[in-house]
């Protein structure tokens, strides 16, 4: 039996669940789920279902559990979306947990925006079910419209807090295909419901039936081809499909009339399309009923499976990751390759061994894992800063896609357009040209994008016209070492060489690690780089730290400035920072406010740097001046940290060898923020980077109370030794 939930929950979050689909109000197997897991759930915390449809919906009366409905437009996915995450806000509080299927990436906007919402301490879990990617690639055909859900899918898989799987052979998919985290997968079968009544024993001739809807990923096509070779063959049976028909995007028809189309008029009678059947009154329609057929192309868990087995009746399904582990001959099941040959042999061997449907059907049934342990114990909320940077990297991922679909051979030409004209001439069409067209091109279709250009077509000229009259002559022992490490995108690295090239210190060299990169483009580009102070060495890939370290060892400068192949200098970065480490000769490096620019235009002000905090989090922007010395004494970037967070390890080992380091409250560096840059894709993952960062350094982490109590005391007095009264001993003087 399903072990059942009752008594055994220890939460006190109330429970709300985010639905398209709710049994019996609306159709769909998603809907069965959220009705079992609310009814049972209701029954031991509050529980609420938030059902959202584009159309008016009554909802019946659920003893324990609130239904609330909430319109949601009926087309447009990132719109449904915005709706869906609107109306949960304001439903659902900070201390809920929140469970919302994948499809359509209806939770999408609900997580990219769940600090705006006020949600960032809900725990957020979204229940894997049929995502477009695998319902795409279960079919011949995939519609173009089903590139931006599926993009949304992704990430709402990415950003949730744990992702609740029905069977175990999703995990491997989840992981290298989504890239979810396995300690957030959390397997979680669905309640199966009891179905009241009995299946009367099958007879002659032998009968195969087939339920749900019609469809494509549903294999509905290959059941009617296996069977088919079988009928040619002059073996006598009847297919009995129930369910609803659907619609074919290979086909461009109903699936009803793509099946029909298929068969044969000698055949037709072997097939019988009962429609839909409500589910109490499922065995009688299954009686006489040999076996049951799962011809699915893609099954999350499939429902029917394992009713027909309670039932008592023998399943036919595919090596899929929903039947692994628990569909097989042991629990009533012939298991096929998913072909149509292989389904084909699978429903001989049941026609031509009289005793095998028998001996299957006796057969004790799958036992899936506890459907409620999950609901046990609430997961905890991603920290901020992750929510932050998954949610950045998912919109930027996302508005990727959308704006592909977009037509752009009318963007190309309006931008070349544009390029050709006068700066008077351009000005005048950017501002003629109707908001509804630029919308529809896209952003970026303007002056100002073409006045930016053109300042940097002049920019860049001006340096070459430095370089070409012999200003920068080559030097032996330069001060600084800017290293800028590249792998494949050198987009932005002309912009960045050219803030090297303004520097107003005029003792520097640029060494370029080519960190191993196989891109075209790329390789062309960094072939014809053939300028004064400038070194290109290349190696295999090593990933950032890695080829950081590379092009630190070969520097000659006595300061090393590690700069991304995308980011600038300020013409006074150099001058500033070595003037401070002049002052300052115990610290290992000189760090400074930042420009964030490209995507947005705002400042970055780290906090005055204290050791606790930075034992909590990285506060010192990435781009410093740091002297070789200091970073030959604690051995260069950790070059196992390929996946971010590499220079705040690298700050802590300064730290914890005693250097100091110092602060120019000035904006020096220009960091451009564009794509999902490895800056973003960091942050997403920071809970697991503070992890990483504390395994390296235990003894800094085990200190870290009497840290926090030097740098962080509960109460800070600020003034004169002499404003206080006698007898105040405890003021120390810092």
């Amino acid at each position: 039996d399903q072990p059942q939930a009752s008594g055994t929950l220890m939460v006190s979050r109330r429970m709300v669940f985010v639905t398209t689909e709710l049994h019996p109000e609306t159709p769909g197997g998603a809907g069965v789920v959220v009705d079992a897991l609310a009814r049972e759930l209701g029954g031991d915390r509050e529980c609420t279902v938030i059902l959202l449809s584009s159309g008016p919906v009554e909802p019946i009366d659920r003893p324990g559990v609130m239904v609330v409905t909430a319109t949601i437009p009926e087309s447009g996915f990132l719109e449904r979306s915005r709706a869906a995450a609107e109306a949960v806000a304001r439903v659902a509080g900070s201390d809920d947990r929140i469970e919302v299927q994948d499809f359509e990436g209806i939770g999408f906007s609900l997580l990219a925006h769940r600090s705006e919402l006020d949600l960032e301490t809900a725990a957020i879990t979204v229940r894997f079910h049929g995502p477009y990617d695998k319902l795409s690639q279960a079919m011949d055909t995939t519609p173009l419209d089903w590139a931006v859900p599926s993009a949304m899918e992704r990430e709402v898989f990415r950003m949730a807090d744990a992702v609740l799987i029905p069977a175990d052979g999703h995990r491997i998919g989840l992981v290298s295909d989504y890239g979810v985290e396995p300690e957030r997968i959390l397997l979680t079968p669905p309640p199966i419901p009891e179905l009241n009544g009995s299946v009367r024993p099958s007879g002659d001739p032998t009968t195969f039936a087939i339920i749900g809807r019609l469809g494509e990923m549903k294999g509905s096509q290959d059941m009617v081809a296996a069977t088919l070779s079988l009928l040619d063959q002059d073996f006598d049976l009847k297919v009995r499909f129930i369910g609803d028909d659907g619609w074919s995007p290979t086909a461009g028809t109903t699936m009803m009339d793509w099946l029909t189309s298929m068969i044969p008029v000698r055949h037709r009678d072997s097939f019988e399309f009962v429609g839909h059947v409500p589910r109490d009154h499922l065995p009688q329609t299954l009686s006489g009923v040999t076996a049951v057929v799962v011809p699915s192309r893609f099954e999350s868990f499939c429902l029917v499976a394992h009713e027909a087995r309670r039932l008592g009746l023998p399943v036919v399904v595919p090596d899929l990751a929903a039947f692994s582990d628990l569909f097989d001959e042991t629990t009533g099941a012939l298991v096929y390759d998913g072909s149509v040959e292989g389904l084909a042999s699978s429903l001989e061997r049941l026609i031509t061994d009289p005793g095998l449907a028998g001996s299957l059907g006796a057969a004790p049934p799958p036992t899936p894992t506890d459907a409620w342990a999950a609901y046990t114990t609430d997961p905890e909320p991603r920290h901020p800063r992750s929510q932050a940077g998954l949610a950045t990297a998912a919109t930027q991922r996302v508005e990727k896609v959308a704006s592909e679909t977009i037509s752009s051979p009318s963007r190309t030409t309006l931008d070349r357009l544009y390029r050709l004209m006068p700066v008077s001439l351009a000005k005048a069409a950017a501002r003629l040209t109707p908001r509804s067209v630029k919308e529809r091109l896209g952003t970026g279709v303007g002056w100002a994008g073409e006045e930016a250009r053109r300042n940097q077509e002049r920019r860049l000229k001006a340096i070459d016209s430095q370089i070409e009259a012999g200003e920068f002559d080559e030097l032996a022992q330069p001060d600084v070492s800017v290293v800028i490490p590249v792998f494949n995108d050198v987009q932005y690295l002309e912009e960045t060489l050219a803030s090297v090239y303004e520097q107003t210190h005029p003792s520097w060299e640029i060494v370029v690690v080519d960190d191993g990169s196989s891109d075209p483009g790329a390789l062309r580009f960094l072939d014809a780089l053939d300028r004064p102070r400038l070194r290109l060495i290349r190696q295999e890939n090593k990933g950032l730290p890695g080829a950081r370290n590379t092009g630190m060892a070969q520097a000659r400068g006595q300061f090393l400035v590690p700069l991304d192949s995308d980011d600038e200098l300020e013409p006074e970065f150099m001058a500033r920072m070595l003037a401070t480490l002049e002052e300052q000769p115990h610290a290992a490096y000189a760090h400074c406010y930042a420009r964030l620019y490209h995507d947005i235009d705002a400042i970055w002000i780290p906090r005055p740097f204290n050791p606790y905090w930075q034992l909590l989090g990285n506060g010192v922007v990435g781009c410093v001046l740091l002297r070789k010395e200091a970073w030959a004494e604690v051995g260069g970037y950790d070059e196992t940290m390929t996946r971010g967070n590499e220079d705040w390890e690298l700050w802590l080992r300064l730290m914890a060898a005693g250097w100091e380091q110092a602060q120019v409250p000035e904006v020096l560096f220009r960091y451009r923020k564009h794509g999902v840059s490895m800056s973003v894709v960091t942050e997403g993952q920071f809970e697991e980077g503070r992890r990483m960062v504390r395994d390296r350094h235990p003894e800094l982490y085990a200190a870290i109370s009497a840290t926090k109590s030097r740098w962080y005391p509960l109460m800070t007095i600020v003034g004169k030794p002499e404003e206080f009264p006698p007898g105040d001993s405890e003021i120390v003087d810092t």
